[in-house]
C-alpha cells in the first residue's frame, strides 16, 4: 500500500487564536507492511497537565500512540482485535512511564485520550479499526465506496457545540471537564485512552481492496468538509482529494473557518480544528 499524499495542520486553541505548535494530531504508516493510522489527541481541558514536558498532553499522548504502533505493529497473521488487545496495555504502560502525576492521583478530566482510525491491507481487503470520530473512506477502482468509522459522531458533536458555545467561558470549561471525566465509562463514550477496556468498543470494518483502490484516512478536523460544512459527500470528498490533492482541500477548509463569531451558529468548539489526512493506494 503506497502513501500518495499527506497533510497535517494545527487549528485554533480552545480559547481562541491559532496554535503555535504542531497541534494534537499525529499519524504513522508503513508502506511495506501495508498499514496507516491517524490519531487525534483530545484537547487538554483538565485542571492539571500530567506529562512532564510536551507541547500539550493531547499531543504527547498521540505521539506515544504512534510510537507504540510503529514499535510493535500487528503481525500479518493476526486479526485486528487480537492486536489491539495487546496494544492498549502497552500504551498505558508507556504513558505511566512519562507522567509526573500517577494516573491514580490525576483528575479524570486530565486523563489523555484520542480518536484514531487504523487501516491495513491484508488478504485482498482493507481492514479498519476506529474509536472516536476519525474516519476512513475506501473507494475501489470500479466505483463502490465504503466508509469506516461512525460518521454520526460529527453531527452529534455539532449539536452539542451549538448549546455549549452559547455558555460563558467558565461554564463551557466546566462542561468540557465533566464530559471528559466520563470518557471510557458507562455514562460517557469510548475513545482510546489508558483504559484497556476500550478495546471492546472499537469499531472493526473491512472492504474489498483490488489493485487501484484508494483510501482516505482523516481526523475529524479534515472531515469537517463533509460534516458540518456539507461541502462534499463522502464519495465527493475522496474524489476531490484524488483529483486535486490534499493541499487545495485544506485551503478550502480553512477558508470556511475564518470567523470565530460563527462557532456557536455552526456548532464547533474551535473555529478551526487540527486536521490530518492521508491518501493511500493499493
Amino acid at each position: 500500500m503506497k502513501l500518495i499524499d499527506s497533510i497535517s495542520f494545527p487549528g485554533s486553541k480552545l480559547g481562541g487564536g491559532m496554535k503555535t505548535g504542531t497541534g494534537d494530531d499525529r499519524y504513522a504508516f508503513d508502506e511495506a507492511a501495508g498499514w496507516a493510522c491517524v490519531i487525534d489527541g483530545a484537547t487538554d481541558v483538565g485542571p492539571v497537565r500530567i506529562f512532564k514536558a510536551a507541547e500539550s498532553d493531547a499531543a504527547r499522548y498521540a505521539e506515544i500512540f504512534a510510537a507504540e504502533i510503529v514499535r510493535g505493529p500487528a503481525d500479518p497473521r493476526e486479526i485486528p482485535q487480537a492486536w489491539f488487545a495487546r496494544l492498549l496495555p502497552r500504551i498505558r504502560a508507556a504513558v505511566e512511564r512519562e507522567v509526573k502525576i500517577p494516573l491514580k492521583d490525576a483528575p479524570l478530566s486530565s486523563y489523555p485520550t484520542a480518536a484514531a482510525t487504523w487501516v491495513r491491507l491484508r488478504k485482498g481487503r482493507i481492514e479498519g479499526a476506529t474509536l472516536g470520530d476519525s474516519i476512513a473512506i475506501v473507494k475501489s477502482p470500479d466505483g463502490p465506496v465504503s466508509v469506516f468509522g461512525e460518521t454520526s459522531k460529527a453531527a452529534d458533536e455539532q449539536g452539542r457545540a451549538k448549546t455549549v458555545m452559547a455558555m460563558t467561558p467558565e461554564d463551557r470549561l466546566k462542561w468540557l471537564q465533566d464530559v471528559r471525566a466520563m470518557h471510557n465509562t458507562a455514562k460517557g463514550y469510548w475513545v482510546f485512552g489508558v483504559q484497556a477496556e476500550a478495546v471492546s468498543h472499537i469499531v472493526y470494518q473491512d472492504a474489498p481492496a483490488p489493485a487501484g483502490t484508494k483510501v482516505l484516512v482523516m481526523t475529524d478536523g479534515f472531515y469537517r468538509l463533509v460534516s458540518p460544512y456539507a461541502r462534499y459527500t463522502d464519495e465527493g470528498l475522496i474524489d476531490a482529494v484524488i483529483a486535486r490533492g490534499l493541499g487545495p482541500l485544506m485551503r478550502e477548509l480553512r477558508d470556511m473557518e475564518a470567523s470565530p463569531e460563527d462557532d456557536a451558529k455552526i456548532g464547533r468548539f474551535k473555529t478551526s480544528d487540527d486536521a490530518t489526512a492521508l491518501l493511500l493506494e493499493v
